[in-house]
């Protein structure tokens, strides 16, 4: 399995890349080496000034700063804003012992001074980790954890790799396991599937969204260079962004381009599966596409749409999924049009597509919407609601009701 996987990583990055990688982390190594005794008492200070607070840790699967900002790095600040010590534990190189996020909230690479020195913690993990699987359950035998599993999509392979009889095992235990497992599910379906296996110590919390962080004010002297063209046609722009994967309705884009000339139609977001490549759309003139913005970025680009859409095929994947960016168009105050998918009919704000040639219509619709006060009003209402603020309250409320 290893030298499999070594090829595949030279065949898709090359040698030179290889060689980076590995010196960049014999370099690593040999920093918490020589650093693991100055490590060890920023740990106790840290510890010392938040004597009495909860502990949480997380061993992530992913760096703190990516550009696609999302569940894990936002409900650890706001339980750190909640009171609780949050550890937020990564391999990667971007930080070098322990940075301070924002008040109680720290990254650090130094896990194993983490978990040496503190005895007593909660161990924070998500269903879509399947790369530490194994180390958090070798964890849970070491010592006596209580866990906050987060279900948060379907388990499938599309999103999280390759699925083994061991992976679907440990995540059904821990569904199982009422006496040391605290269950979040983020999605009605996860959470219906939830109940199967247990009745307490289970909430349904779905994704969220920073209000402040998108609630920003429309500028037309304030239009990034990558859209500058499309905003200045002065067309209605159809705006999506997120993932292109087998799970977004390309055939709903290409329908929607030929039969609305008159509108522009503006996707960013990064190629997940090189799905997007099959559909041709350099060949029309009303869409463009741009890559993935970096999240602080994100709402300079997304203020200039006139509809936001969330076009999805309907699946497993789409029908178990809490879209994050749709309490991100909400906070927009941009109305918002979606294809029939289970998540987003909760919402009076969510205009709903039966099909194609419905959602097409919707946008029309839609468009009349982007000056009525009351829709306005339940955009906000529905955003504020949402908040990550009030999802890591809810999350706070079960770890105190249940540890």
């Amino acid at each position: 399995m290893f030298f499999s996987r070594l090829f595949r990583f030279l065949k898709k990055y090359g040698l030179m890349t290889f060689l980076k990688k590995i010196i960049e982390e014999v370099k690593v190594f040999f920093q918490k080496r020589r650093n693991t005794k100055l490590h060890t008492k920023i740990l106790k200070d840290i510890l010392n000034e938040n004597s009495g607070k909860e502990i949480i840790v997380f061993l992530s699967p992913i760096p703190w700063n990516v550009p696609l900002f999302q569940r894990p790095q936002h409900i650890a600040q706001n339980l750190a804003r909640q009171g609780y010590l949050y550890f937020y534990c990564t391999d990667s190189v971007e930080v070098n012992g322990f940075k301070k996020i924002e008040n109680s909230c720290y990254v650090t690479n130094r896990q194993d001074i983490v978990l040496k020195n503190i005895e007593k913690f909660i161990l924070h993990t998500y269903s879509t980790d399947t790369r530490n699987l194994k180390k958090i359950i070798k964890l849970a035998k070491n010592r006596k954890c209580t866990f906050l599993y987060e279900y948060i999509d379907e388990l499938d392979e599309e999103l999280v790799g390759k699925i083994n009889n061991y992976t679907i095992k440990k995540h059904k235990n821990f569904l199982k396991d009422e006496e040391n497992t605290i269950v979040v599910a983020s999605a009605d379906t996860l959470y219906r599937e939830v109940l199967s296996y247990r009745t307490k110590k289970i909430e349904l919390v779905t994704n969220g969204v920073d209000y402040s962080h998108f609630n920003i004010p429309y500028s037309h002297n304030n239009i990034p260079i990558e859209i500058k063209d499309v905003v200045n046609k002065k067309k209605p722009i159809i705006g999506y962004f997120g993932a292109f994967a087998s799970w977004f309705d390309y055939e709903l884009i290409i329908k929607l381009a030929i039969n609305k000339p008159e509108y522009e139609i503006l996707l960013i977001g990064w190629n997940y599966d090189n799905s997007i490549l099959n559909y041709g759309f350099e060949n029309f003139e009303n869409v463009t596409i741009i890559g993935p913005i970096d999240y602080q970025f994100l709402p300079e680009y997304a203020v200039h749409f006139s509809i936001s859409t969330i076009p999805f095929v309907l699946n497993q994947i789409t029908e178990s999924t809490s879209p994050i960016k749709l309490f991100e168009y909400m906070a927009l105050g941009k109305p918002i049009v979606t294809t029939n998918l289970k998540e987003c009919r909760k919402y009076k704000s969510v205009l709903i597509a039966e099909n194609h040639d419905d959602f097409i219509n919707k946008l029309d619709i839609a468009l009349k919407l982007s000056t009525d006060k009351d829709y306005q009003n339940i955009l906000a209402k529905e955003a504020l609601e949402n908040t990550w603020e009030a999802k890591a309250k809810a999350i706070q409320y079960l770890l105190h009701a249940t540890v």
